[in-house]
């Protein structure tokens, strides 16, 4: 099995006054019909400095992650990077998120992530439902799961330089 590596030169995020609206972050995005406001919008308000805007709505809380909006972007800006800086401003501020559930699963599935650079869903799922004090909540999907090979009991193996490029990134951040 290949391991995936994170590049040292990748970069983090792209100004948003790049941004030229050619929408395709918002046709790209698999969510979008859910959302108040399309990430392309998100961008432009960003880019105007009326960030408190954003933060009143829907889109950052329900963003997938799944960053089909960053990879459709001519100009290489990192909308799922962006769509996370705000969910952690309106936090900071005291903006309580629009969709609390969506807010716990994203939380659950960024430290996961964060311990190795890949998703382990039996450990996501299971974290999930404590916290929603729901343990057996999808239980019944847990042996559908595995049996189709959907379900992993034991973690997956870290990307390899992904620790470093966390630290560095959150170095960064700290600046």
């Amino acid at each position: 099995m290949e391991t995936a590596e994170i590049s040292e030169t990748e970069p983090i995020y792209r100004d948003t006054s790049l941004c030229y609206q050619c929408a395709k972050c918002s046709s790209g995005c698999p969510i979008a019909e859910e959302m108040d406001m399309y990430p392309h919008q998100v961008i432009h308000l960003v880019s105007l400095g009326l960030e408190e805007r954003v933060m009143d709505t829907h889109t950052i809380w329900i963003c997938a992650n799944c960053y089909a909006c960053s990879v459709k972007c001519p100009n290489d800006i990192n909308i799922t990077g962006i769509m996370n800086n705000l969910k952690e401003k309106a936090i900071e501020r005291g903006i309580s998120p629009k969709t609390p559930e969506v807010y716990k699963f994203h939380k659950v599935f960024a430290n996961d992530v964060l311990r190795r650079g890949r998703a382990h869903e039996l450990r996501i799922m299971g974290e999930y439902n404590l916290r929603n004090k729901k343990p057996f909540q999808n239980a019944m999907l847990a042996p559908k799961m595995f049996f189709k090979n959907k379900l992993k009991i034991l973690p997956p193996k870290s990307v390899k330089g992904f620790r470093k490029w966390v630290t560095r990134l959150i170095g960064r951040k700290n600046d």
